[in-house]
């Protein structure tokens, strides 16, 4: 807000300098930069006429294009402050606080690999290798399966 209010300022100060610039250009150097005595011209405006006051508006679309165009910057430096503010503060912390529960579930998964998963694995290839052992040397695989040996 301080930055539109800054910048509202600074073109008034501008549009009274300007003013400042022209009363001293018309009073000492005889430029018409501000009309003395306006008086009504009834006749019909001649193309010269018409070429200045297209030339006044213009320059007043202008100016005003460049005060809209001033007021969009302004906010375009407020929302990349703005979400600058909001991933420093917010999404940093959010993304530590990820990364170390990954580290937590790496390690419960190494844990319960090394306590519980191993020595169920030793175990069922102990009782597997103790199977094929006295199938070797019995032949029980035919036996189990309803074979008779020829």
């Amino acid at each position: 807000m301080r930055f539109v209010i800054r910048v509202i300022l600074i073109a008034l100060v501008l549009l009274l300098l300007y003013v400042i610039i022209g009363l001293f250009a018309d009073a000492y150097m005889g430029a018409n930069m501000i009309p003395n005595g306006l008086k009504p011209d009834w006749s019909a405006p001649t193309l010269a006429q018409w070429r200045d006051v297209f030339i006044i508006l213009m320059g007043l679309w202008f100016a005003l294009a460049f005060l809209l165009l001033c007021v969009l910057l302004a906010a375009l430096v407020f929302l990349v402050l703005t979400i600058r503010s909001l991933v420093k503060n917010n999404v940093a912390p959010a993304v530590d606080s990820l990364k170390e529960a990954l580290d937590n579930v790496k390690g419960t998964t190494e844990f319960v690999g090394e306590t519980a998963v191993a020595p169920i694995v030793r175990v069922y290839s102990v009782v597997r290798g103790v199977r094929s052992g006295v199938s070797a040397v019995t032949g029980l695989p035919d036996r189990i399966r309803g074979r008779k040996k020829k």
